[in-house]
């Protein structure tokens, strides 16, 4: 029944992307599931004290979901604070940018205005003197023509 075309094609088929990351998934969902069901199943037992080893029992299927997981629990805490803290990295990190964009954009503008302004008072001033220029200009053509 299992030949090496079968190998071949699981083969492919755990090669492909798409069911990998999904067929992950999947088993991490039925690991959790797996961990929440044991802990539901101790925590709501109604006579505890008939299974005085429940607490050691559930740890032992917490530890027996996470294997199946292929990672050790030490492995899989460190990974999971890891993650955490990469995660609070990552907000400061983006926070940072946010801020470090908007005082930029803020700079940027205050500089755009203050360099409009300086071109609109340079060239009020040159059409000031371009309208002084025409009036002195005008009234030597009519002094010269009286």
């Amino acid at each position: 029944m299992y030949n090496d075309e079968c190998s071949m094609k699981m083969l492919e088929l755990f090669t492909n992307p798409l069911f990998k990351k999904g067929f992950f998934d999947f088993f991490l969902t039925m690991q959790q599931e797996g961990i929440e069901a044991a802990r539901k199943f101790w925590g709501g037992y109604a006579d505890k004290n008939s299974f005085p080893n429940a607490m050691d029992m559930y740890e032992r299927m917490v530890d027996f979901y996470i294997i199946l997981g292929f990672v050790p629990k030490i492995k899989y805490d460190e990974v999971l604070n890891e993650n955490k803290s990469l995660k609070d990295e990552n907000r400061f990190l983006r926070d940072t940018i946010r801020e470090l964009q908007s005082s930029l954009f803020t700079e940027g503008g205050e500089r755009v205005q203050q360099i409009w302004n300086g071109i609109i008072d340079k060239q009020l001033e040159a059409n000031k003197e371009i309208a002084k220029n025409f009036f002195e200009l005008f009234r030597q053509l009519k002094l010269g023509s009286s």
